[in-house]
């Protein structure tokens, strides 16, 4: 049965195609690359259905990987690259979104039809048409694995996250909350701002432009504003408001930060919490914020400008500031290079760019970069550390581990794992410290 074929149909797909192809290919981040990808459709409801495509392909590429070996006759990694996002694509409609079988199909083979020259446009229509036929008969006995006999592979694919994330967490949390973690990593987080000055005043912007804004639960500078494009914002484009998870407000906030305060950023890219930093200790304070890269050292120069706050941000190694010698600080924050497994609501597919062996060499990196963010705490200030993330070995260990070297110069006065289930937030881990 020939099915006919939607043009609109076909072209928010090929956006969510092109998006998920930045993410694979060139490396983007989905949360940048898939409002680009899809800002061209000229439809509102097409635009968010191209998204949760984008998305949710990328979300579940472990589980796709999975459903579409059970039907193909080479493995899934030696289909070209081209083909194996167009399978991907058409698999999460029929496993995922309720698409019925004969559109996602169609509309699948349309878009293998233009994805290969024009030689071998029939043979890729083909294939891609008879893998996802096959897989649509196979919907209902998929032999997903058993919970009880084996219940890490029954979490990873039936939560879209890798066997590796799923032994880490069970770990430290048991059974019932990295479900609940796992499952709540999932949800699109919508967004989140950071309002600078009148809460109100911008929530009653958000409302009366049919946005249902929420203030943040804990955060007193926090805004949720479900469904809204930041770009499309007067408050953040005037610099009254940026957009921020809550996690990382609350970061801000565990540091004991106050006015007239002199802070350290050591990590301070992209310039989120070293705003907000500047925003308490005001005019008679300081923020200096440390920067490997000079890109993301712009980028907190811009975000201070358009906020108008001041951070002094100089590009160098967290691991060797460029700091007077013996210069210390009130307060001081190290958000940490980590996995960046907190941010998967956002960023799914951060869950497949990361090794097991990554949580190691990261671990070691925060460690290295603890050491200075101590010495350079004046006696009675505080440290506050924090990673995106809830991997063992990137958070309790490594406080475990500066404890037990240096407890004689601090000590813990919070340790708190925020988490999308039980926060809704990014899964942010933080530790402050007093120093002795």
């Amino acid at each position: 049965m020939t099915v006919a074929v939607d043009d609109t149909g076909v072209r928010a797909r090929r956006a969510a195609l092109t998006a998920i192809a930045a993410v694979e290919e060139g490396g983007a981040y989905s949360n940048l690359a898939v409002p680009e990808a899809v800002a061209g459709l000229p439809d509102a409801r097409d635009r968010a259905f191209a998204s949760h495509l984008a998305y949710d392909t990328l979300r579940w590429r472990g589980t796709l990987d999975w459903a579409l070996g059970l039907v193909l006759t080479r493995p899934i990694g030696d289909v070209e690259a081209p083909l194996r996002r167009i399978l991907h694509l058409g698999a999460v409609q029929l496993l995922r979104s309720g698409v019925p079988t004969p559109a996602a199909v169609s509309t699948s083979v349309a878009l293998a039809r233009s994805a290969v020259p024009a030689g071998r446009a029939k043979g890729a229509a083909g294939f891609v048409n008879g893998v996802l036929r096959n897989l649509a008969r196979r919907l209902d006995d998929l032999p997903w694995p058993d919970p009880d006999v084996d219940p890490v592979q029954h979490l990873a694919l039936t939560t879209a996250h890798p066997a590796w994330v799923v032994t880490d967490l069970l770990g430290r949390f048991g059974d019932a909350d990295t479900r609940a973690i796992l499952e709540a990593d999932n949800d699109p987080p919508g967004l989140t701002l950071r309002v600078a000055g009148d809460r109100d005043r911008v929530l009653a912007e958000l409302r009366e432009a049919g946005i249902d804004a929420t203030a943040t639960a804990t955060s007193p500078e926090g805004v949720r504003a479900p469904g809204a494009d930041p770009r499309r914002l007067p408050a953040v484009a005037e610099g009254r408001a940026t957009p921020q998870d809550e996690a990382s407000m609350l970061v801000v906030r565990a540091t004991r930060v106050a006015a007239g305060d002199h802070v350290l950023d050591l990590c301070s890219g992209p310039g989120g919490k070293a705003t907000h930093l500047a925003a308490i200790v005001g005019a008679s304070g300081s923020v200096t914020g440390v920067e490997l890269h000079p890109h993301r050292a712009r980028l907190v120069e811009e975000t201070a400008a358009r906020m108008g706050v001041a951070v002094d941000v100089r590009i160098g190694d967290a691991t060797a500031p460029p700091l007077q010698g013996g210069e210390v600080f009130d307060v001081v924050l190290l958000d940490g290079p980590c996995t960046g497994l907190g941010t998967g609501r956002r960023r799914p597919e951060v869950r497949w760019r990361r090794q097991p062996e990554d949580v190691a060499s990261l671990a070691r990196l925060q460690r290295r970069m603890l050491d200075v963010a101590v010495e350079r705490t004046r006696p009675g200030g505080h440290l506050t550390f924090s990673v995106c993330t809830w991997t063992a070995g990137e958070t309790t260990e490594v406080v475990r581990d500066l404890l037990e070297r240096a407890g004689d110069r601090v000590g813990l006065v919070e340790e708190r794992q925020l988490r999308p289930d039980t926060d809704g937030t990014d899964g942010m881990y933080l530790a402050t410290f007093r120093r002795r």
